[in-house]
């Protein structure tokens, strides 16, 4: 008897999709829910990065999921400022097609196990790279590749594969509530988080959480200066994630000391994860900063969330509160351009 044959089926936007069938693929998993692609399609377009949406059926049922995105203005993790230019004007002519959940730093390739897996993988690859020829775009990449994705045998021959700088952070969640945390937790770190208290009290902070942003320039000033100090390029998203965060779990916390905006922090939520970003800082603000990852483990232990992500960056303090590397840091990448594909190779 013939096997039934996968079907693939491209879309465009989120709405033309089967929400059920979406949620289904998911099937749980953290920052891949309808509820969240919703948010982020909506925060990507209004940059102007579309979505190419790639799902498969076997005997009428879904199976899996690429979700791309037309990147014109991906931040480049390049130290040299002419250099990021340099690349940055390259793809605004020349946009990426890259495949990942949006705004959460994890993939968007999701796929049955083997025996199906290979299949699946041939065609949405094969689909994709007559897509990137047909809008000329210079690289296909499949990025935050976990070490167990990028050991597949299925990926095709003309893929390459690299490992990118700063892994993600993650802390499974071990406890019911902060308390048990803090017992979990070094006796070093339960001192220091009193010490984060004392502090804060004597030094006027206020730490409020919020449904909006109070003051965005300001906002956006305090996550620049985070982004400078860690010689990154400027994430051309944060300011429309603050503007539409309330479609989805989400918390806004702001430091005030005074009238003074000196910290911020977002915090996201899906599938019982928590992933903390777009955090601002005003100069020499360590004790905010500490003051700010408490609070939203706090907030991860009042949410019940199973696993809790802070992104990359700042190690050793992350460390000390627990976290490990999430080692997702790797990419498979593809251009039909030869000196392209070197090039790739070499960043």
């Amino acid at each position: 008897m013939k096997k039934p044959a996968i079907e693939l089926e491209i879309y465009h936007k989120l709405s033309e999709t089967n929400s059920q069938e979406w949620d289904d693929i998911s099937n749980g998993q953290p920052f891949q829910s309808y509820q969240w692609y919703a948010y982020g399609e909506k925060v990507l377009t209004e940059s102007g990065d579309l979505p190419h949406y790639l799902m498969l059926h076997r005997d009428g049922k879904p199976i899996a999921r690429a979700a791309f995105w037309w990147i014109s203005n991906e931040p480049l993790p390049i130290p040299s400022l002419p250099l990021r230019k340099a690349l940055e004007s390259f793809q605004r002519r020349w946009p990426l097609l890259i495949c990942r959940s949006p705004l959460a730093n994890i993939s968007g390739l999701i796929l049955p196990e083997a025996p199906l897996r290979g299949a699946c993988l041939e065609l949405i690859t094969q689909s994709a790279q007559q897509e990137l020829r047909r809008r000329h775009g210079s690289f296909m990449m499949f990025d935050f590749l976990e070490i167990s994705q990028v050991n597949w045998p299925d990926w095709p021959a003309e893929f390459q594969s690299i490992t990118v700088a700063d892994p993600g952070t993650q802390l499974e969640a071990q406890w019911d509530d902060f308390e048990g945390y803090l017992a979990w937790s070094s006796k070093k770190n339960r001192r220091n988080y009193k010490h984060i208290l004392s502090l804060a009290d004597k030094s006027g902070l206020d730490l409020t959480y919020r449904d909006s942003v109070s003051d965005m320039e300001a906002t956006l000033s305090l996550i620049r200066n985070v982004e400078r100090k860690h010689r990154s390029a400027p994430n051309p998203w944060f300011r429309s994630m603050l503007d539409h965060m309330h479609m989805i779990d989400s918390n806004w916390l702001e430091v005030h000391q005074g009238q003074k905006l000196v910290g911020c922090l977002l915090l996201l939520r899906d599938g019982q994860t928590q992933y903390a970003t777009a955090i601002g800082l005003a100069e020499d603000s360590h004790d905010v900063y500490l003051l700010l990852l408490f609070t939203a483990l706090q907030i991860a232990c009042e949410k019940k969330v199973k696993r809790i992500r802070l992104g990359s960056g700042a190690y050793e303090a992350k460390r000390r509160l627990g976290f490990e590397l999430e080692f997702n840091n790797s990419v498979y990448f593809y251009s039909p351009n030869p000196i392209l594909r070197l090039a790739g190779r070499l960043f």
